[in-house]
């Protein structure tokens, strides 16, 4: 809600300098009765005098630039500012991007150039606008060698290292539900200041210490996230990690600061340009582009791949069985993307393990794993919440029209006819079942005791006889006797048919 604009005429002029003239009288009153306490005074006035309060009025009202605000509350200044400033780093990371691709020769230059691949999964509260790392993957890749370096780590979430809003745990505990399954109840580490500095160390591939991070001639390679068809993803990766250098850093570095150590770029635009730049490369004559916009791309980097990719996910997913949704799925997803699309316009030979068919738990690729292994992860919650999810394959192509996942049958084949035949049927007669009316408790004849839900039966409805038209209780066994023989001659009879 916007703030209440405050008003400047000649009665508002003459309150405010009666009132600071009783306070230096020691004189102290609220601008609420200043009103009533100088309404005689200004109605008793000469014109020419109150002439001159209004003339003070209209200049403090020049003076006064009168802001404006959205319906939301925001400072439409404030709001055009952040608009100019988005605009100018998506211009600087379209022309980057489109500059890296042109370098010459590009045969040579693009199969060797090195990306950096960033997915996290956050603790989410949209409602707070809160998003903090659950989980963080990243990964370095060529199209000449594959992936060649990769780096994972889960987080614990501490309410208040995180600056999280006050009450923020029930919508993070709702989204990772529906989503990457890591909830706040799991014990995880919480060394955020290790974890960021792995993540610079990792982008510049060298250890690094806190001191680099207030280091003005830091000049770090942009990273790449795709778009998610949850949200924006490049905004949620940067707002994650912002809030990660914030509990690293204790708060002492400032967003603009941030925005000079961290560049996230969108990988849409990027694997849009390479593998227009492949394709130009191969047919220099051609003037058709491979994708032609960013949205085909966008769909290109989002299909699914389940049927292709093997087993990638982290042991705390593999555990609960959603290796589909960790961030190595993802980052390993684009890579194989970026293999199949591109490589073959350089004739480059797909390797298993760098290209394709990641297994993580087989490669020699130096992969640093969290302690994954101290984590207590309770059977009820994974037998009931975590029941695997059948997931239809996209008709993205296998390598080579075959799959490298082979499906397998999960149920067994049913032969209805043996099953048919080995059924003995058994006549009522061979079952000896105890009468419904025979009873070992002998049960007098003029009982009154009725059951509790008898007694309710009435409530609501008005009064009921309950003794008219009832018979003996030894008359009504008698009746359910007769039911139960009448039953089993039936049965006898359908069988026989």
């Amino acid at each position: 809600m916007a703030p209440k604009k405050k008003t400047f005429n000649g009665f508002s002029v003459y309150m405010f300098e009666t009132r600071k003239s009783l306070a230096n009288r020691g004189i102290k009153m609220s601008m609420a009765n200043m009103a009533n306490y100088c309404k005689d005074d200004w109605e008793k006035m000469p014109s020419h005098i109150k002439e001159e309060y209004k003339a003070k009025g209209k200049s403090m009202k020049k003076e006064i630039k009168i802001k404006k605000y959205t319906s939301i509350g925001e400072n439409i200044e404030d709001v055009k500012k952040q608009s100019i400033i988005r605009k100018l780093q998506s211009d600087a990371m379209y022309h980057y991007i489109e500059e890296l691709v042109r370098m010459d020769p590009p045969r040579y230059f693009i199969p060797k150039t090195k990306f950096i691949l960033i997915h996290i999964n956050p603790y989410t509260s949209e409602r707070e606008g809160f998003f903090f790392p659950a989980e963080v993957t990243m990964a370095e890749f060529s199209l000449e060698k594959g992936l060649t370096r990769i780096f994972h780590q889960l987080l614990g979430f501490d309410k208040i290292r995180t600056f999280a809003p006050p009450a923020p745990t029930a919508d993070v505990n709702n989204h990772a539900k529906n989503n990457h399954q890591i909830t706040t109840f799991y014990k995880l580490p919480n060394n955020y200041k290790e974890t960021f500095l792995k993540l610079i160390g990792f982008i510049i591939n060298k250890e690094v210490n806190e001191d680099m991070l207030y280091d003005s001639t830091l000049d770090l390679p942009p990273i790449y996230t795709a778009h998610d068809s949850n949200g924006n993803e490049l905004m949620i990766t940067i707002a994650s990690l912002f809030q990660l250098c914030k509990s690293a850093t204790n708060d002492s570095i400032s967003r603009n600061d941030f925005n000079n150590i961290l560049r996230v770029y969108h990988l849409d635009k990027l694997f849009m340009e390479v593998k227009n730049a492949s394709y130009s490369s191969a047919y220099p004559d051609s003037d058709v582009k491979a994708i032609p916009s960013v949205a085909i791309a966008t769909e290109n980097l989002s299909k699914d791949l389940l049927n292709i990719i093997k087993t990638v996910g982290c042991t705390f997913h593999e555990k609960l069985e959603r290796s589909h949704v960790c961030s190595n799925f993802y980052v390993c997803k684009w890579i194989y993307i970026f293999s199949t699309h591109c490589c073959h316009y350089f004739n480059i030979k797909l390797v298993a393990g760098c290209h394709y068919d990641f297994d993580l738990s087989k490669t020699e690729v130096s992969v640093e794993v969290d302690p994954v292994d101290k984590v207590e992860t309770s059977k009820n919650y994974v037998g009931y919440f975590e029941k695997k999810k059948d997931l239809a394959a996209n008709n993205f192509p296998a390598l080579e029209g075959k799959s490298t996942v082979q499906s397998t049958r999960n149920w067994p084949e049913l032969n209805i006819t043996a099953q048919i035949k080995s059924v003995q049927l058994v006549s009522n007669k061979n079952i000896k079942l105890p009468s419904l009316g025979t009873s070992q408790i002998p049960i007098p004849e003029d009982t009154s005791t009725v059951n509790s839900w008898i007694q309710n039966e009435g409530r609501g409805r008005g009064g009921i006889d309950r003794n008219k038209n009832k018979l003996p209780l030894s008359q009504m066994l008698k009746n359910i006797n007769l039911e139960e023989n009448n039953l089993i001659v039936q049965c006898d009879d359908d069988m026989k048919t």
